[in-house]
């Protein structure tokens, strides 16, 4: 695994995938990382990373971002805070459930790191809990 920490951007893939939000079309390319349907049994750990960065940039537009993110993703949400990515809160949240399940590779991986698993389900978890409270906010308002 090419992680250096529980952290959504602390991994070499997740650092790969900003670079390629930099290159797409944000909205087409949050709905794409958030479309699990092909990952039917098992949801693979490329797609998990695809979820959860997919998630940190969707809270960060909606909410403003977690501690922890790297400047260019910092910089992504300031030039694109205007986006409206409302729809796609659903599948973000969905698509956390399963990135935190028994069915995940990212939490099967996670799990072989006896020390640093706890740091990653409650990190992962804080994340989920924050898409599903502006869910609740919005429902509300």
């Amino acid at each position: 695994m090419g992680a250096w920490g529980p952290g959504t951007f602390e991994d070499d893939v997740a650092i790969d995938w900003l670079e390629d939000l930099y290159d797409s079309d944000p909205f087409a390319f949050f709905r794409e990382c958030l479309d699990l349907g092909g990952q039917v049994d098992y949801v693979e750990y490329v797609a998990c990373v695809g979820v959860t960065c997919s998630a940190e940039m969707i809270h960060g537009l909606l909410h403003g971002p977690r501690d922890g993110h790297p400047e260019a993703a910092l910089a992504w949400l300031t030039e694109h805070q205007t986006l409206s990515v409302w729809a796609l809160l659903p599948d973000a949240i969905l698509g956390m459930r399963r990135v935190l399940s028994t069915d995940s590779e990212m939490r099967v991986m996670w799990e072989d790191e006896d020390e640093i698993f706890p740091q990653w389900v409650a990190t992962t978890d804080n994340l989920l809990k924050r898409l599903l409270a502006i869910d609740r906010y919005n429902r509300q308002a």
